[in-house]
């Protein structure tokens, strides 16, 4: 098992310092945000060496959707390829922590078991948590949009352009600029600024957020700006009523999910007093 150990740390060695030389121009351009940076230039070597991408094509593919949900289109074609690196990266990891913990136990080969077990559902995990955060991205999402909305349909009431009130919504709250709605209106601004089309900015808008709700705002803007006018608010009025009763909803939801997760420490809680209260009551009846 010593041998294993040694055998799997010098392959990734060598793995490591080929890809370090090889790929060093491209891993200089990566703009993916990595959690295992270390182990880089073995796995982004491994991913082309075994031509995983093109071996599994339509796991590429979900992938690639994943992170267009998550991140937008900024991780171009790319993304999927950075996100299977990290992947190896981490399966990797495990994999040799596990052989090193195997041979201090004195050579268990359940802990090497285990290990290789860690290391084949680690992937499955990440892609798991990739769908957790597109789930909290949607909702943070539909929890911000109706407000957007209302503040639109009081701009507009006021007077000024929809180009306008979109800028006055994304400079009116400065401290909400890292929230997943406020970045795609930030960059539907800046795109506004370039002297982007609006129909383009809205269809790019509602591409990048990739929600039913955002696409029903962005086609009722299209439709409606134009004409303007009393029909323009009111239908803008009508949709943000539908958006709030969304918003309830998530709420709703979220309520439910975080009154579960206080199901465990109040059970374990309850369980503590009846030790507490119950201990002197035994021990009084065994002095007894």
């Amino acid at each position: 098992m010593i041998w294993l150990l040694i055998v799997q740390i010098c392959t990734c060695l060598l793995i490591y310092l080929w890809g370090s030389w090889r790929y060093v121009k491209q891993l200089k351009e990566i703009q993916y945000p990595y959690r295992l940076k270390l182990l880089l230039p073995y796995s982004y070597f491994l991913i082309d060496t075994l031509r995983v991408m093109e071996k599994w094509p339509d796991i590429t593919a979900k992938l690639h959707h994943r992170l267009i949900a998550l991140h937008g289109r900024s991780l171009s074609a790319q993304g999927s390829k950075w996100l299977m690196t990290e992947m190896i990266s981490a399966s990797t990891l495990i994999c040799m922590t596990f052989t090193l913990l195997s041979v201090l136990a004195g050579k268990d080969a359940s802990l090497l078991g285990f290990g290789y077990l860690l290391s084949a559902i680690i992937p499955v995990l990440m892609v798991r948590d990739l769908d957790v955060k597109i789930r909290k991205k949607r909702q943070m999402i539909i929890l911000e949009l109706p407000e957007v909305l209302s503040t639109i349909v009081l701009l507009v009431n006021a007077g000024e352009t929809v180009h306008r009130a979109w800028v006055r919504c994304v400079e009116a709250r400065p401290q909400e600029s890292d929230t997943p709605l406020y970045k795609e209106l930030a960059q539907a601004v800046h795109e506004l600024e370039m002297n982007v089309s609006f129909t383009k900015v809205m269809e790019d808008f509602s591409k990048r957020c990739a929600l039913h709700e955002v696409s029903l705002f962005t086609s009722t803007l299209l439709l409606n700006h134009k004409r303007g006018g009393h029909e323009f608010v009111l239908s803008l009025q009508s949709l943000s009523l539908d958006l709030w009763q969304r918003r309830k909803s998530v709420s709703r939801t979220l309520g439910e999910e975080a009154s579960s997760k206080l199901v465990f420490p109040m059970v374990l809680i309850f369980l503590i007093v009846m030790v507490i209260v119950a201990a002197p009551a035994l021990l009084m009846m065994k002095q007894y």
